[in-house]
């Protein structure tokens, strides 16, 4: 159980990681961790998309040192506003909509609403975005990942939460999530955030695995 309990733990945290990228600009105590040596993530099994993810984050690093924890923030705040906020067209839509159904507030944007009722999840009016925004999917099972940890010995809300995650998995992130990290990977504007999309990208296609592994143990 300890074992189980450390690889819930690890998936709430980097799910909270990744919610957190694309929520808004990285802040600048994250930024000091870089600078510091102290940025950790939990233990992985590395593939090659994390193995890249790391890289492009340790060569983002080292193209910068000598600069300040301010202006390395800077550089983090201007990239993450060419690329999530504007002004102009975003070069890479971070919207579930737009890449199924091939435009914002389509048919994808019900659907998501849709599962977070039944989840008994309801958007806060403080924030601004569609519900199919990256971010926003991501807290969805980050907040399924705390309910796992709460319910650890509760047996049926357990299985509960990992079919939960594993039904938003193939009908939401995996559907969408890997083709907009491949461009946000590519895409010009990035630096720091090509890691990240490889880290995205290469997170939730383990994560796939992970959950199913998950409810074979729980249902032995």
């Amino acid at each position: 159980m300890e074992e189980t309990k450390e690889i819930l733990e690890m998936r709430r945290n980097f799910y909270a990681f990744l919610h957190r990228m694309y929520l808004e600009e990285p802040p600048r105590v994250f930024v000091d961790d870089m600078v510091n040596g102290k940025f950790y993530f939990p233990r992985l099994t590395l593939d090659e998309e994390l193995s890249e993810g790391f890289r492009v984050l340790k060569e983002f690093m080292e193209k910068r040192k000598g600069k300040t924890i301010d202006e390395l923030h800077e550089d983090l705040i201007d990239e993450y506003t060419r690329l999530f906020i504007g002004p102009h067209r975003l070069p890479v839509q971070p919207y579930e909509s737009w890449w199924i159904d091939g435009k914002l507030m389509g048919q994808s944007l019900l659907k998501v609403k849709r599962d977070y009722r039944k989840a008994g999840i309801v958007k806060s009016r403080d924030y601004a975005e569609p519900e199919d925004h990256i971010a926003f999917e991501l807290k969805f099972m980050h907040h399924l990942c705390e309910e796992e940890l709460s319910a650890s010995l509760e047996k049926k809300r357990f299985v509960e939460c990992l079919n939960l995650q594993r039904d938003f998995l193939n009908d939401h992130l995996l559907r969408w999530v890997p083709e907009f990290c491949d461009e946000l990977y590519e895409c010009e504007l990035s630096d720091f955030y090509g890691g990240i999309a490889r880290l995205t990208k290469g997170f939730l296609l383990l994560e796939d695995a992970v959950v199913e592994e998950l409810l074979e143990t729980v249902q032995k």
